[in-house]
């Protein structure tokens, strides 16, 4: 697949701007200084990168952060007959040729159509969508969900694909051609609810956010000591929730644009 340049170029800006990406900067900053023999100035980029990572790898910080974006949306009580399509978001893959398509879908892919097939069922008539480009892969996301939905039961002629959209904006926009006013549940994470539901919101009022794939929960108990250690799945977290903001401050940037 082909990429415009301004698409790489926002990739790259995106990618700088992550957490793990900014300490490495900061890092290499201190030691340009610490080389030209100014530790003073070498202690600040040092601070803000402990500071940073201690932060993003505090499990009960992280966890507040992202339980109070997640929460905005619920689940509806009601599921079953309410819709005409279920529209699920894609959220990466890599087909390795090893692994079985389920296999090959990352874990938001994975949990969003497991949800989508569930919701396909609850509903019978409706029309499932699947979206998502390949990025680098050969294959795409919306392609791999396809296939697992199928191997779920789903007749393939009740499955839309839409195989070109790179973003959430250009989902919303190629998606809102097939759906219209109709009533429409949207599948994504529930981190990316929020900002989902906004782009989708643009072209229908007929849209109700079915959210998966908590990152978020309420613990039920006290935390055990060691829970408060850094760790590398909560930075993974963190950068989930990092990136979310990233979309939403790019969001808003788009508005205020000629």
């Amino acid at each position: 697949m082909q990429f415009s340049w301004a698409f790489i170029v926002k990739k790259w800006i995106a990618g700088l701007l992550m957490p793990i990406n900014i300490c490495l900067l900061l890092l290499l900053l201190s030691f340009y200084l610490c080389l030209k023999k100014r530790p003073f100035l070498a202690a600040w980029p040092l601070l803000i990168v402990i500071i940073l990572l201690g932060f993003s790898s505090n499990l009960p910080w992280v966890n507040q952060r992202l339980y109070a974006l997640e929460s905005q949306y619920r689940m509806p009580k009601n599921v079953t007959n309410q819709f005409d399509f279920v529209v699920v978001l894609g959220g990466g893959h890599v087909s390795d040729p090893r692994l079985s398509p389920i296999e090959q879908l990352s874990r938001a892919s994975l949990l969003r159509i497991m949800k989508g097939i569930e919701l396909a069922k609850q509903n019978p008539g409706a029309r499932l969508i699947v979206s998502g480009y390949s990025g680098s892969d050969p294959k795409t996301n919306a392609e791999l969900m396809k296939i697992v939905a199928t191997q779920a039961n789903i007749l393939p002629a009740s499955i839309i694909t839409i195989p070109k959209a790179k973003d959430t904006a250009q989902e919303a926009r190629l998606i809102s051609i097939y759906i219209g006013q109709r009533p429409t549940a949207l599948v994504t994470s529930a981190i990316h609810m929020k900002r989902a539901m906004s782009y989708f919101q643009k072209f229908s009022n007929q849209i109700t956010p079915i959210p998966t794939d908590y990152l978020g929960k309420m613990y039920q108990g006290p935390l055990a000591s060691y829970q408060y250690l850094p760790d590398a799945i909560t930075v993974g977290k963190f950068d989930a929730y990092w990136h979310e903001k990233l979309g939403t401050l790019w969001e808003n940037i788009q508005k205020h644009l000629p």
